[in-house]
């Protein structure tokens, strides 16, 4: 439980500068994008002098400086269990035998995640429309869990909508579609303490119980950019 509350204060305290820094480069992408597309209609309207053409260069290295900071993506991630999530448990028969009729490896949910993605490191290796990054998110959603009830972070791959370096047509909503592996943080269900499958419910149980126990796993985190 300190441990959930650490991970929750943590991610939260991360994520609101990382929002704010998000929303001013935003407006600063917009601001650019304009001067860059007046330069570049000027120049097809009229011949360019060197100076303007070194102006636009200029604009479009600082619009590209700025794709590379955190984004936010919404994704679906398949979180693996160690020990399996068990959803449901009964006992059947006079003896009371134990059963499990529904359990889990794999669990999907939706998640919020940010992340980073080192575009200049894929022009360098003469990518045009994928790149490296990483990526830290939080569930939002996921069978009977809480809000924030899980964390993830791990390594990703970013394919891009629009080639590396050039400016996203006007209503493109996501930017690009990211894949990423990792451990994760999250709660599974187990059999109480004194309590095994396959045998009769031990006296002291007048039901069969689940307790809960936090877990670190591993998790593939499916994604769009925005």
């Amino acid at each position: 439980m300190v441990l959930r509350c650490l991970l929750t204060l943590a991610l939260t305290v991360a994520l609101v500068p990382i929002a704010r820094a998000e929303a001013n480069q935003e407006t600063d992408k917009e601001r650019i994008t304009k001067e860059v597309q007046v330069l570049e209609q000027k120049c097809k309207a009229q011949s360019c002098t060197a100076d303007e053409v070194e102006k636009i260069e200029q604009k479009k290295s600082a619009l590209n400086s700025l794709k590379e900071t955190f984004k936010f993506g919404l994704g679906i991630g398949f979180e693996h269990y160690k020990t399996p999530y068990i959803s449901e448990v009964e006992t059947v028969g006079d003896s009371r035998i134990v059963r499990v009729p529904d359990s889990q490896d794999y669990k999907p949910g939706l998640w919020l995640e940010t992340h980073y993605v080192w575009d200049g490191t894929a022009r360098k290796w003469g990518r045009t429309h994928s790149a490296p990054g990483f990526y830290v998110g939080a569930r939002l959603l996921g069978g009977e869990s809480d809000v924030f009830d899980a964390f993830g972070l791990g390594v990703m791959w970013s394919f891009k909508r629009t080639a590396i370096g050039n400016i996203p047509p006007p209503g493109q909503v996501a930017e690009s579609i990211n894949i990423g592996v990792g451990p994760v943080w999250h709660r599974t269900k187990v059999l109480a303490s004194g309590i095994t499958e396959g045998e009769p419910l031990p006296a002291d149980f007048q039901d069969p119980k689940l307790d809960t126990k936090d877990e670190i796993s591993w998790m593939i985190m499916i994604s769009a950019g925005f």
